[in-house]
């Protein structure tokens, strides 16, 4: 089975991850399966890019079952750390515009998928966070990067230090997700949203989003891939 269902709906091409028993984790299925739907959009018909989640969440973040059972291999355990630092990267850089529908919860992992997107769009249900302090880990992919980006240093910095959680509705409020729809009309709101892009010509579309994105400098990055390898390899070796 599959941890990611990849599926056409009219001109866009949703990714929809499928382990909702355990939250909608990422573990190396899934972001091999997030990288196949990336690598998968070569029908020119396909003008849009939409991730979900299956039923109660959008993304809990990484697989701590995963992680942890990696501690004793540091190597294998950033390598599959840095597996999803450049999958981010990569859907940052797509040539069609990424769109979060956001399901449900969203989480460490998950928020940087969010970020990572163009447009997010959440349920009325969805609760979003950093959350990567209350399981004691820092980003790595890509949230002290792009959460002030999305919502200002301020803001990003209170979601990032308390650890606390916001409603749709606030995260709308704040300018993490664009707008929040009812429950049972994301996916139609979604597919409304596909359906007007591709009404628009592809190529201006491409260059749009080479201007629209804010750029990023590599350093910033960097300093988070750093960050993130030294707090843990500390906890893999037990030495500060």
């Amino acid at each position: 089975m599959t941890s990611v269902v990849v599926t056409r709906r009219g001109p866009a091409l949703w990714a929809r991850i499928d382990r909702a028993g355990a939250g909608n984790a990422c573990d190396s299925t899934v972001l091999a399966g997030l990288e196949g739907w990336l690598a998968g959009a070569t029908d020119p018909d396909v003008r849009v890019l939409v991730l979900t989640g299956t039923g109660r969440s959008f993304c809990a973040g990484a697989d701590l079952a995963e992680t942890t059972g990696l501690l004793g291999d540091l190597p294998a355990l950033l390598a599959l750390l840095d597996r999803g630092r450049r999958l981010v990267r990569r859907m940052r850089a797509a040539e069609l515009p990424t769109v979060a529908a956001v399901n449900g919860a969203a989480f460490g992992g998950g928020l940087e998928l969010l970020l990572a997107c163009d447009i997010a769009v959440a349920a009325d249900s969805a609760r979003i966070g950093d959350r990567h302090l209350a399981v004691g880990q820092v980003p790595g992919w890509g949230s002290s990067v792009l959460l002030p980006l999305a919502v200002g240093p301020a803001l990003a910095r209170r979601l990032l230090v308390t650890g606390e959680t916001w409603s749709a509705e606030d995260s709308a409020r704040r300018g993490l997700v664009s707008g929040t729809v009812a429950d049972d009309q994301l996916v139609a709101h979604v597919d409304a949203l596909a359906a007007a892009v591709a009404a628009l010509d592809p190529t201006a579309v491409r260059r749009m989003l080479r201007i629209a994105r804010p750029v990023v400098a590599d350093a910033a990055w960097e300093r988070e891939w750093e960050t993130l390898t030294a707090h843990v390899t500390a906890q893999a070796t037990g030495v500060e």
